[in-house]
């Protein structure tokens, strides 16, 4: 009897310990953010730049594109080909950032990716363009 009791606080437990959670992400709206994230939104608004809110609570990120601060008669910005990829305990969030300053305008002041985190990671770097860059701000 105690060694079915034992196997059986075992399985419930590995079974318990298997989350089966995905390094993935997909970009969402400002509505599609839950309160918390949007209070993250009302600080970062204030100036261009990316910003990271990282949700301990959910276990995800959100990355924030902001360039509704940039003179669009100049040129327009555009964020394309966003990605992320895991390296061990490093998460690296990939980006590529487009300046147009010919005929086309198309500006897209606010773009918001949500990432689903895997697991935890001690680092956290950016890069833009290939070329490592820092976040605007973080918060958490």
């Amino acid at each position: 009897m105690k060694q079915l009791l034992v196997m059986v606080l075992c399985a419930a437990l590995l079974i318990g310990c298997n989350t089966n959670r995905t390094l993935s992400y997909e970009e969402v709206t400002m509505k599609d953010l839950d309160k918390g994230d949007q209070v993250f939104y009302q600080h970062a608004q204030a100036e261009n730049g990316v910003y990271l809110f990282y949700d301990t609570s959910d276990d995800k990120l959100v990355i924030y594109f902001n360039t509704s601060h940039e003179n669009q008669e100049d040129y327009a910005v555009d964020f394309t080909n966003f990605d992320v990829e895991s390296d061990g305990d490093t998460l690296h969030i990939l980006y590529d950032k487009n300046q147009d300053e010919g005929e086309s305008k198309t500006f897209q002041e606010q773009q918001f990716y949500e990432v689903q985190l895997d697991k935890e990671y001690e680092t956290i770097e950016l890069f833009e363009n290939g070329d490592m860059a820092a976040f605007t701000s973080i918060y958490s």
